[in-house]
């Protein structure tokens, strides 16, 4: 993705063409930001951004020099130490931690990747993006780190942190798969539950190294859940709602009973203890559950806004008494038995799910994507997680077989990954480990990437348990028409006079755009709303060239901040914010170029990871010959590699 910012003749492009600098340093101390226009001030905030840049690349060099200084001498000792922190902290007012924190930096940026000291250096990189991209390669070898950073520093100015930690995984897993499994391997063999207390009075509970594939199943359950009981009238903040949920799936109250009924149970709970109040009392109020874009849930507030709402469904004037029961044993509790339960909660009244048609938010869906190859085992390229991350090319293709019950979308590009067709896979390929789960279609997501001319060439013999989809998608490519065409191209008035899309359009802007079309989020596509540029009650056409996604954020801040938007071709937006500042969204790439795999001469070392790999060294409250005892075949584990001795002030506080 690229973003272009609006740039206008005078100051803008006067302040853009000087590099950081004394001249950029003293053409910005002759502006005033409160005498500046909006898209002026965009103009002296991009150069106050690389001239800080600029100084803190200077700053971490001296910080560097100081922590290996000796008195009288311009000699420096060949690399700091465990008192070289003590030098910085005396000038700065730091604490160690922070000090050696900044020490560790600034030796990563001049010893071990250089290039992204330049970066920082020449203005173009921020020390959180700089930090990000040391922080994601440590694990590497140099070799390894020197590649990823080749491949990723020219994409990481446009890239929020979050995508750009996501972007660096994918390629280090890309370079070496067999590396990247070993790590994963080791970390599985050390999973652990940890309870801790906070300051407050509360608890961190915490499923540490869980298997990917389960991890995401289990955030996806909840979230789903949460959204069943949102839709019920509770107005509980949707991070708390999902926090009740989780534990209650854990504490045991609700064993043997189905998420219907643990939907109604919690909706029940709810309902008891929070009678409506007056609205003209003033004192106090339920929360409204308004929580901003953190709110899984669509906005209700924006004209074009196609979300469910959020009603209670409740009548005020009703006097919500309704009994709950203890918690049972799991034999007695398969029946949901609330006598006094309002008619909306009945257990005998069917329950709706949230509207998941198109053009609306899918809650609660776990969506998977991943190359074609990848699933047919001809490579072992990363896949991703939207929402979570990159997944390791088996624990993507675990994830495919695991949800074969929900929407597979199987995605044609060309040969550089730009969208040509989306097809909706009619056949599966087997799963030997279990049966296909009895799950709602929309329940999933799992978009397969190739380009045509790939698809053409596979031979559906060589994967038997893939031919019968291999040669249905190849017996469909003589019926496809013209490549890149959306698929309402040939979409007469009545069509394009629809409030909402049709199923086959709404995935196919969902694929197209991949996220929110805003050029700052990254929210995934499946859980944003479609939105008309051109506001369908003015007039604006249900078309491929009149919609996008866009996160409940994003959206409202385009009906209330206002936004100006326009989508000059399909994919194309051109937002002007309230500030005057216009930035340009290109069309996505479906995929994602990656680096052909780099293998060491030998197995590249696995990073330290503050563990004994000897299993006697686990505790004393374990047996310390339970590894022998439970795994007498299991392999060696691998050996550990060497890192700097950790100074003893790491745990202090950090100012």
């Amino acid at each position: 993705m690229s973003i272009d910012h609006g740039v206008r003749v005078g100051l803008v492009a006067e302040l853009d063409a000087l590099a950081p600098g004394a001249e950029l340093a003293a053409a910005l101390e002759c502006l005033s930001p409160a005498a500046l226009t909006g898209e002026d001030l965009a103009a002296y905030v991009r150069g106050r951004w690389r001239s800080q840049n600029r100084a803190t690349a200077e700053l971490l060099e001296g910080i560097h020099h100081l922590g290996r200084a000796q008195a009288g001498r311009t000699e420096r000792l060949s690399s700091c130490d465990e008192f070289s922190g003590d030098e910085v902290s005396a000038q700065l007012g730091w604490s160690r931690t922070m000090s050696s924190r900044k020490l560790d930096l600034a030796d990563d940026l001049q010893q071990r990747l250089p290039e992204v000291g330049n970066a920082l250096y020449g203005g173009w990189l921020d020390e959180p993006k700089a930090r990000t991209i040391c922080d994601q390669t440590r694990d590497l070898t140099d070799d390894h780190a020197h590649e990823v950073c080749r491949i990723v520093l020219p994409e990481a100015p446009e890239l929020p942190v979050g995508a750009l930690i996501e972007r660096i995984e994918q390629v280090a897993t890309a370079l070496d798969p067999d590396w990247a499994q070993r790590r994963r391997q080791r970390a599985e063999a050390r999973a652990r539950v940890l309870l801790s207390p906070t300051p407050s009075g509360t608890a961190n509970l915490s499923f540490c190294d869980a298997p990917a594939p389960d991890g995401i199943a289990s955030q996806a359950r909840i979230d789903a859940l949460a959204a069943t009981v949102r839709h019920l009238g509770v107005l509980t903040p949707i991070g708390v709602l999902r926090l009740q949920v989780g534990l209650r799936l854990l504490d045991g109250s609700t064993a043997g009973m189905d998420d219907r009924t643990i939907a109604l149970l919690l909706a029940a709970e709810y309902h008891a203890q929070n009678t409506p109040q007056d609205p003209d009392d003033a004192s106090g109020g339920d929360d409204t559950g308004d929580d901003g874009p953190d709110d899984s849930g669509p906005d209700d507030n924006g004209p074009d806004d196609d979300g469910p709402g959020e009603d209670p469904g409740e009548d005020p004037d009703d006097d919500l008494v309704a009994t709950v029961p203890a918690p049972r044993s799991p034999s007695e509790q398969g029946v949901l038995d609330l006598p006094d339960l309002p008619a909306v909660l009945d257990p005998a009244v069917p329950l709706d799910p949230p509207d998941t048609g198109p053009g609306r938010i899918r809650e609660g869906c776990v969506e998977v994507r991943l190359r074609l190859t990848t699933a047919l085992g001809l490579d072992e390229h990363p896949g991703s997680v939207p929402g979570y991350g990159a997944v390791l090319a088996g624990d993507a293709r675990t994830l495919a077989l695991r949800h074969r019950s929900g929407e597979w979308r199987v995605v044609l590009t060309d040969d550089q990954g730009r969208l040509q067709h989306v097809l909706l896979a009619r056949r599966r390929p087997p799963d030997p480990r279990r049966p296909a789960r009895a799950r709602g279609r929309r329940a999933s997501i799992v978009e397969l990437h190739v380009p045509t001319t790939l698809l053409a060439a596979l031979d559906p013999d060589d994967h038997p348990d893939w031919a019968p989809l291999l040669r249905e998608l190849q017996q469909r490519l003589a019926d496809l028409g013209r490549p890149g065409a959306p698929p309402d191209h040939n979409a007469g008035p009545d069509d394009r006079a629809r409030r909402r899309p049709g199923a086959e359009l709404d995935r196919w802007i969902r694929v197209r755009d991949r996220h929110c079309v805003a050029p700052w989020c990254r929210r995934p596509a499946h859980n944003a709303d479609l939105d008309h540029t051109l506001a369908h009650a003015r007039g604006g056409p249900t078309s491929s060239w009149n919609l996008g996604a866009w996160c409940t954020h994003d959206h409202r801040a385009k009906h209330h901040a206002p936004w100006t938007v326009r989508q000059p071709s399909p994919g194309q937006f051109v937002i002007r914010t309230r500030a005057g500042i216009t930035y340009t969204s290109h069309p996505k790439r479906v995929t994602e170029p990656l680096p052909a795999p780099r293998p060491a001469a030998a197995p590249r070392p696995l990073p330290d990871d503050g563990w004994s790999d000897d299993r006697t060294d686990a505790g004393d409250d374990i047996d310390p010959d339970w590894y022998r005892k439970v795994a007498p075949t299991q392999k060696a584990r691998p050996t550990r590699t060497t890192t700097p001795i950790r100074s003893s002030y790491d745990g202090d506080p950090p100012f």
